[in-house]
């Protein structure tokens, strides 16, 4: 899903007609994480992406990830959008993103229909971006009266440089959604919070290495507070993400 996103969006704001053309990445991460949430709980994810960005702005771009939390083991990412630099500092990008799910619909499967689509607008400021998503049927979830959950999230973020090589990273995002829900917020149903909004934060590095790749290491958390199993609510753990990830033209 999205921190992706935003780290790709930051790149081609950063300097559109310099990442215009075709590009590549793949990688992997201890826990993949989204909006402060594991979509594979205590396992590795193995991704990759192919990106085009052109002179004019326009990008596209699609990306996948090994998944567990119900909507079957794949997720496959299609997104595109506009982008454009009004100054060294300031700059713009819209889009859309859709998340798919190949094996929707298997027995036993938490969310039949878990395909999303959302639309999303973004300002930089300097090496902030700060980005508003909207989703009018999110990943499956269900208001009390039937109809879809629709959701709002808000994210700042921001790569902050410490040397040649080395960055400082970070995020904030606010969920708000149309009701309350369990199944949109955390895989295991049955001690999730039930909530209409939530906190999730990210503290980080990221280091360049030799030959495209570029290692993380991130915090990432939330302010939820799940049911322990036995009645008692605890705020959820942070959880230690570590990544590698090598980006290439093609």
């Amino acid at each position: 899903m999205k921190m992706k996103g935003l780290v790709v969006a930051a790149a081609m704001l950063a300097s559109s007609s310099a990442f215009a053309g075709a590009t590549g990445n793949v990688g992997g991460v201890s826990e993949y994480m989204f909006r402060g949430l594991s979509q594979n709980p205590d396992d590795p994810s193995i991704q990759g992406g192919l990106d085009y960005a052109f002179d004019s702005g326009l990008y596209v771009g699609t990306w996948a990830s090994n998944i567990d939390w119900g909507a079957g083991g794949t997720e496959l990412d299609l997104y595109g959008g506009f982008t454009k630099k009004f100054t060294d500092l300031i700059g713009i990008d819209v889009g859309a993103i859709g998340y798919i799910y190949p094996e929707k619909g298997e027995p036993g499967g938490l969310y039949p229909d878990a395909n999303t689509v959302e639309v999303y607008a973004g300002l930089l400021v300097g090496p902030v971006t700060f980005k508003a998503y909207y989703s009018p049927s999110y990943f499956g979830a269900k208001e009390p009266g039937g109809g879809d959950l629709k959701n709002l999230y808000f994210v700042a973020s921001g790569a902050f440089p410490l040397s040649e090589t080395l960055n400082l990273t970070g995020s904030i995002g606010y969920t708000s959604s149309s009701d309350d829900a369990a199944g949109g917020f955390c895989p295991n149903v049955a001690y999730c919070e039930v909530t209409d909004s939530y906190i999730d934060y990210s503290v980080g590095i990221a280091k360049t290495l030799d030959g495209g790749f570029t290692a993380t290491l991130a915090v990432v958390g939330t302010n939820l507070k799940p049911d322990d199993g036995s009645g008692n609510e605890k705020t959820d753990k942070p959880s230690i993400v570590i990544g590698l990830k090598k980006t290439f033209d093609l």
